[in-house]
């Protein structure tokens, strides 16, 4: 399954910030641009999920995903009650594929060698030929399933806690839009967020502090996109988030 336009942040899911022309704000903090857009083109990258080395079909198994995970999503927004178990396995999925994509979204047109670890503990990169082989972020996105200090929600039980959703005004949401809680620093995640629609906060665990900061908080784990409803981000910050995340990546001289 080959999609060359390949949203970073479901398609699909966006459709409740747009308006009803398809419209939603967007701060790319890469480019450093705010614009207002159609969700077509929001969040795209090229060939995104297209693999160079490994031989699984990323984007097939992404629209399965999505297929399962944003219908039930809808059902959640209706607040009726009527999620069924099949509902919450297909959100968690959604959920910890929205948490992958993040973890790479500033780095989907970067390509890192491919490099394979040998029994004395040294490495070297693979080779196809004279010329080294190179892992696509695809590539990196399927071996980071077998990363042990990577979080799966599936593996924290959520399907078990509490489900809640609340009333919220203006969420923002993004790449980072999956947020973790824990009660204190280290003792683990007691809950997690994830809006739902600009007025609405799923909410899975314990119950958050009062006052809390959501959008500043998404904004601040968003690696490259946040998306608002149209007229309610300051399509001019993205250049000073971006400046300022620069500065604070650079390396003192």
């Amino acid at each position: 399954m080959t999609v060359k336009r390949a949203h970073m942040v479901s398609k699909g899911y966006l459709r409740a910030w747009a308006d009803s022309e398809d419209h939603v704000d967007v701060l790319d903090l890469q480019s450093g641009r705010g614009d207002r857009i159609k969700i077509d083109d929001a969040t795209v990258v090229n060939h995104a999920y297209r693999t160079k080395l490994l031989q699984r079909d990323l984007e097939r198994e992404y629209w399965g995903v999505e297929n399962a995970g944003i219908p039930a999503l809808v059902r959640l927004r209706g607040n009726d009650g009527s999620l069924t178990e099949a509902d919450r396995d297909a959100v968690i999925a959604f959920l910890d594929m929205h948490l992958d994509r993040g973890r790479y979204a500033d780095q989907a047109r970067r390509n890192v060698p491919a490099v394979i670890l040998k029994a004395d503990g040294l490495s070297e990169n693979v080779k196809f030929s004279s010329e080294d082989a190179t892992l696509s972020v695809a590539d990196r996105l399927l071996l980071s399933e077998s990363f042990t200090e990577v979080l799966r929600l599936r593996s924290l039980g959520v399907e078990q806690w509490p489900w809640r959703v609340l009333g919220a005004r203006h969420l923002a949401t993004g790449d980072g839009a999956v947020l973790l809680w824990e009660q204190t620093p280290g003792a683990g995640v007691s809950a997690v967020t994830f809006p739902l629609s600009p007025s609405q906060l799923l909410l899975i665990g314990d119950h958050l502090p009062d006052r809390a900061p959501l959008n500043t908080l998404l904004a601040q784990n968003c690696r490259r996109w946040i998306v608002g409803e149209p007229g309610t981000l300051n399509l001019a910050q993205a250049s000073m988030i971006a400046a300022k995340r620069r500065d604070t990546t650079q390396p003192n001289p």
